[in-house]
């Protein structure tokens, strides 16, 4: 049975092999901006949130009493997740054109195996923070990344989506929360 890391790692050249993922140095310029963009996407979801929820806003903006953009909530949640799992790779070199690749690369560098959580007698202090630091999102974070993609894609294409109001509320909270993680991780 292969470990996990070799599993992924192939995976990873498989994405550089296509050209879903590319590694190169300038890369690393891009994580501010990518963070930038997901603080951005973020306001945008909450602005939307309180337009559905909120009678005065839809008044202000003529809009009727019943208008509500759950879906695009959820829509704009997942991007802001999205746009923040780049800053995490873009930290390492990379820049993905793959949702797939994005969360293989993520759980390859940041969620350490069972292992290797507690083997820490090889390196420095200095060492052991940065390795905490770096592998501090936890794979419920992933999961969450992954639930709000699928959550995304129902809202987006589907005629008839079934949103509700929770799933809107449920996929911006998850937002706030993978978003802070990969800002704690990447300061």
């Amino acid at each position: 049975m292969k470990k996990r890391s070799e599993v992924l790692k192939k995976k990873i050249g498989s994405y550089l092999r296509k050209g879903q993922i590319l590694q190169e140095e300038e890369h690393k310029k891009l994580e501010k901006p990518f963070l930038a963009k997901s603080r951005k996407n973020f306001s945008v979801a909450n602005l939307l949130f309180k337009i559905s929820e909120q009678e005065d806003i839809r008044k202000l903006l003529n809009l009727t009493s019943d208008f509500e953009m759950y879906d695009w909530v959820i829509i704009v949640s997942y991007y802001a997740m999205y746009t923040s799992a780049l800053a995490a790779l873009a930290k390492l070199g990379f820049k993905s054109k793959s949702h797939a690749a994005t969360i293989t690369v993520l759980e390859h560098h940041y969620i350490p195996e069972e292992k290797d959580k507690n083997n820490n007698k090889a390196l420095e202090q200095k060492d052991l923070h940065k390795l905490v630091k770096a592998y501090a999102i936890s794979e419920q974070l992933i999961t969450k990344l992954i639930q709000t993609k699928t959550k995304r894609e129902t809202a987006q294409y589907d005629a008839t989506p079934s949103i509700t109001r929770e799933m809107a509320k449920s996929s911006l909270d998850d937002a706030d929360e993978f978003i802070t993680k990969i800002e704690e991780i990447l300061s």
